[in-house]
């Protein structure tokens, strides 16, 4: 179990494919439904840091961003280690 965590934390952290950590950008209006498109966390972070046309005025955007991907992966990791440490006093215990 926390091998899974950790690698959904880790996975979170480097890929653009995570659909847990969607974030509108380029479209329309917000999503309406989980099946709805959404842009994942690191790469709007990567789009909103490089590919912007006025990367000073969306640089409080990138930080909300990037804070936001830090307490998810935080928190994910806080989660696996709350969960080893039970499995821990359980079995050995």
């Amino acid at each position: 179990m926390t091998g899974l965590i950790l690698g959904l934390s880790r996975a979170a952290g480097e890929t653009a494919l995570i659909l847990f950590t969607g974030v509108a950008f380029f479209l329309p209006g917000l999503p309406s439904s989980l099946f709805s498109r959404f842009m994942a966390l690191p790469y709007h972070l990567y789009i909103l840091a490089t590919q912007h046309h006025s990367p000073a005025q969306v640089r409080p955007i990138a930080y909300g961003t990037a804070l936001v991907l830090l307490v998810i992966v935080l928190g994910m990791n806080l989660t696996a280690m709350i969960v080893r440490s039970r499995f821990r006093k359980k079995l050995y215990g």
